[in-house]
């Protein structure tokens, strides 16, 4: 690799979120797109796995690897350009979310998907894992503001896809293709991401103690039924409670059912609180913005309580939410165990932290929990990604809702982009075609 010397490397094994291990031959640190092109084309050359590397807060292992190029694209954290009249923000792969959020709203604009790493995480890892977040329910996640990407392909050519533009129907959706890719397509340099202007609407956050977890379905169906749109919609059960009161000091109240939190549009408040069951709390300024922020640091809580620890991320349609529910009863009660839940609640988004020490036990728990996604008609990932973890349950899903085909056009993609198999393989699509 001498011919690559030149640009920041080192040597050093990592690990990820969730504990999955990366043990490079080598780190390198490109400063601009001419560098990645570089790596990728020694890469294809010499037939060296690639795969790209953001802040390492992926939940699935999409980033595992032994003896691979790891491309840290850290160095790539340039804010380009806020376009205040075409409103989009044009950046590098490896800018901080929370960076992002503050320069938008430096000059009046906001952008809305929060994934609830979004203090390390960076806009390339979020667009290529196709990110979630709080403020999904409203706004949907990270795929609806991506606007157009540049990316080096695993050749190492350079395409831009996709226009800077609210509307633009020439050819085929290619800017969505790597959204939510994974980075076994390629590796994104640049992406232009869409903007609105700061809401002006005064905004309240609603807490809400319940008495039972089955209280929290109640409640996300009747805000349904009432046809209230919030801005956020968090469900955290009484275990996370309890999590963050131990491991960071959180102070807050417990209830047995846990902590359903609701931010709300002022002209929509009483609404909300007529259709509301539980010990209703309506709070603004400082203290909503702390139940903000543990809410996006409860996972870490829970990581913190014990040596395991593998994330779910099942959705499910919001009219079958109270069905989930009581099939995460009946496994928890059958394996003898209890799950740390978070939940992006109001979209149907659960995540069942599961805990236990034995490894095989965990996977069973696993895959029980997926398949109950599948057979309500939901999906074994809404955000997290798919990586190594998911792969399994993904091939599951996709031969029951879509059938096999399916699977068959997206390997077929793989293929055509990648001919020799060098970006981030043995991953996401290519492992769940594995299991057809």
């Amino acid at each position: 690799m001498e011919e690559l010397l030149d640009i920041e490397h080192s040597k050093e094994e990592r690990e990820d979120f969730a504990g999955y291990k990366i043990s490079p031959k080598m780190i390198f640190f490109p400063k601009n797109e001419s560098e990645v092109v570089r790596i990728v084309k020694y890469a294809y050359t010499h037939n060296i796995p690639v795969v790209p590397w953001g802040s390492g807060s992926s939940l699935t292992g999409a980033t595992a690897c032994k003896d691979c190029i790891l491309v840290d694209l850290s160095k790539m954290d340039e804010i380009l350009e806020i376009n205040d009249v075409d409103w989009y923000v044009r950046v590098q792969p490896g800018v901080k979310l929370i960076d992002l959020y503050e320069a938008v709203e430096s000059k009046g604009f906001f952008f809305p998907p929060d994934p609830a790493s979004f203090f390390l995480c960076t806009v390339g890892g979020a667009i290529s894992e196709g990110s979630g977040g709080m403020r999904g329910v409203k706004y949907g996640p990270f795929r609806e503001w991506v606007l157009s990407l540049r990316v080096v392909l695993p050749t190492g050519e350079v395409v831009k896809v996709g226009e800077p533009l609210r509307k633009n129907r020439a050819g085929y959706d290619l800017t969505h293709l790597f959204v939510g890719s994974e980075g076994t397509l390629g590796i994104i340099t640049e992406a232009w991401l869409r903007i609105i202007p700061k809401p002006r609407k005064k905004i309240y956050t609603v807490k809400v103690l319940l008495p039972d977890f089955s209280t929290v379905a109640d409640n996300i169906i009747g805000i349904r039924k009432a046809r209230i749109l919030p801005e956020f919609s968090e469900y955290i059960d009484a275990d996370v409670i309890k999590a963050l009161n131990r491991n960071l000091n959180a102070g807050l109240e417990e209830s047995e059912g846990g902590m359903l939190l609701i931010s709300i549009e002022e002209d929509q408040l009483q609404d909300l609180l007529k259709v509301l069951k539980g010990k209703v709390e309506v709070l603004e300024g400082d203290e909503a913005e702390r139940l903000y922020s543990l809410r996006s640091q409860a996972a870490i809580a829970v990581k913190a309580e014990t040596r395991t620890f593998y994330a779910e991320d099942i959705v499910v349609p919001i009219s079958k939410l109270p069905e989930a529910i009581s099939k995460l009863n009946e496994i928890a009660k059958k394996h003898n165990t209890k799950f740390y839940i978070i939940s992006h609640i109001g979209d149907g988004n659960l995540h069942p932290n599961i805990v236990v020490d034995d490894e095989k036990e965990m996977e069973e728990i696993f895959n029980e929990i997926a398949k109950v996604a599948i057979d309500l008609g939901g999906s074994v990932t809404g955000e997290h990604g798919v990586g190594i973890q998911k792969a399994k349950m993904m091939s599951e899903q996709i031969k029951s809702h879509n059938g096999e085909k399916v699977l068959d056009l997206m390997m077929g993609i793989k293929r055509m982009l990648d001919p020799k198999d060098i970006l981030n393989p043995d991953k996401y699509v290519e492992l769940a075609y594995k299991f057809k």
